[in-house]
């Protein structure tokens, strides 16, 4: 996805979530986006502060009213750190996906874990200072770079998988690709299992599924995560 990505060109992460990919990206010039303003609000926070406002704990008390006051819009607390522990202390980190409870029996603590990883990502995210984080629509990354002059990855919400915070409509979102393709020549990457006949697989990988089941700990079903074009050359 890098290979065209030139000094000039801005990297957009449209459905960036916990950052996992453009964190790795080394350009100067990149935009991660969320429709989720509580996730962005966590990511400008980490921006700015670090990890000086995040807790390493958060107790199930807690966790259960920073829910009911997203669920009541009462605003009791600030829209970073709701984003915080609705995905960082959450099963999965699901948006408010169940209480990530302490794991006796392994001595697992999986805020802690969480915490700490999310540290890690913040000391190794390459041109953090640079990189702009913006809650948007997909279809409005229009109005904040020039389509001629971006490479843009999307990650969104995979078809018949667990819905996330909000609905998704994924038929509007491949005619969303097609359209902007033709238009402005824009380079699209879409990750996904499956992808409409008229668009191309570029890369594969044989990946645990995430909804599947578990044996002894250990999950058992696999999918084949695709990374998609619309248009070009499949790879055999």
């Amino acid at each position: 996805m890098t290979q065209n990505l030139t000094e000039g060109k801005v990297f957009v992460d449209l459905f960036g979530g916990g950052m996992n990919l453009i964190d790795k990206v080394d350009h100067p010039h990149k935009i991660g986006c969320d429709i989720n303003e509580y996730v962005i609000a966590l990511w400008n926070e980490l921006k700015e502060n670090g990890m000086k406002r995040i807790p390493n704990s958060v107790t199930k008390d807690t966790y259960n009213s920073v829910k009911e006051s997203y669920i009541n819009k009462d605003w009791l607390f600030t829209a970073y750190y709701t984003g915080y522990v609705a995905t960082c202390c959450s099963y999965g980190g699901g948006w408010f996906n169940g209480y990530a409870n302490y794991n006796p029996k392994k001595n697992e603590d999986h805020i802690q874990e969480a915490y700490n990883g999310l540290k890690k990502q913040l000391l190794n995210f390459k041109h953090l200072e640079t990189t702009h984080f913006i809650k948007m629509d997909y279809r409005e990354i229009g109005d904040y770079v020039d389509l001629h002059n971006c490479v843009i990855y999307c990650d969104p919400p995979y078809e018949s998988t667990k819905r996330y915070k909000d609905e998704f409509d994924n038929a509007a979102f491949w005619g969303w690709v097609r359209n902007t393709v033709r238009t402005y020549g824009t380079e699209i990457y879409v990750s996904e299992y499956d992808a409409p006949e008229d668009f191309k697989c570029v890369w594969q990988k044989s990946v645990p599924d995430g909804m599947g089941t578990t044996k002894n700990g250990i999950k058992q079903n696999r999918k084949i995560e695709k990374l998609f074009i619309y248009g070009g050359e499949e790879i055999h």
